[in-house]
């Protein structure tokens, strides 16, 4: 064996746990319909948890955006539950209490990693969602300090949901920002007046499931994603 082939063939050894490493996942999670029923009334329920691949014991990569894609042929109409039309400004001040009670449509939880040392190292942020035109307004209320007020405008376009992650300053490792370890959502059935927010897909697949893909965009400039089966009935 040549020496240049010999180099190389080192050069792969050291490369392969590196590239191994960078391709581990930082989140594990779920996203389903709560029916299985094609062209039926349903909700979802989102389950996310979020690890450094280095160290399961070590503080988790910080989230920029969730891009959530849907089953083709799932339907959310805006339409159809009252609207929050509060302004940021207005929900800084009052919180959740800024939109129209009956325009809520989610609720939720998300709990922050400030990393090892940290007193206390978590803490934990109750999330509300509203229907707004084309979008769901979340809004989190931190549990600890209640002031401390966050807003997300979920951007609904087709079958695509977008969704931006607050930034809090933090202390690495593995960077400067706090992240959420876990994010749990509930969004569950809503009828109005006969008509529903949300349906599923009219067909169920062959292989008896929807596959929702979820793509989390790190604010260090890596994207992974996750793919979810959401069962499905064929009557």
């Amino acid at each position: 064996m040549d020496m240049k082939r010999i180099a190389l063939l080192a050069l792969l050894a050291v490369a392969a746990p590196a590239s191994a490493a960078s391709a581990a996942p930082r989140q594990v999670g779920s996203m389903t319909f709560t029916s299985t029923k094609p062209g039926s009334v349903t909700g979802n329920v989102l389950h996310v948890e979020f690890q450094n691949p280095a160290d399961p014991n070590a503080k988790p990569y910080a989230v920029y955006q969730m891009v959530i894609h849907k089953p083709a042929g799932t339907i959310n109409d805006t339409s159809v539950p009252p609207q929050c039309h509060a302004t940021d400004a207005e929900i800084y001040l009052l919180g959740p209490s800024a939109c129209p009670a009956d325009a809520q449509i989610g609720s939720g939880l998300a709990e922050a990693d400030q990393g090892p040392g940290a007193d206390p190292r978590y803490s934990y942020t109750d999330l509300t969602h509203f229907n707004n035109q084309d979008e769901v307004v979340g809004i989190g209320v931190n549990r600890e300090i209640p002031a401390i007020k966050t807003i997300d405008r979920t951007k609904l376009e087709g079958d695509t949901t977008t969704s931006t992650f607050p930034l809090f300053p933090g202390v690495p490792p593995p960077e400067p920002y706090t992240p959420v370890k876990q994010l749990d959502i509930a969004f569950p059935p809503y009828e109005r007046d006969g008509r529903a927010y949300a349906l599923t897909p009219r067909t169920c697949p062959k292989a008896g499931y929807w596959t929702f893909t979820i793509d989390f965009v790190y604010r260090d400039g890596v994207t992974q994603s996750l793919q979810s089966r959401s069962p499905c009935s064929k009557r």
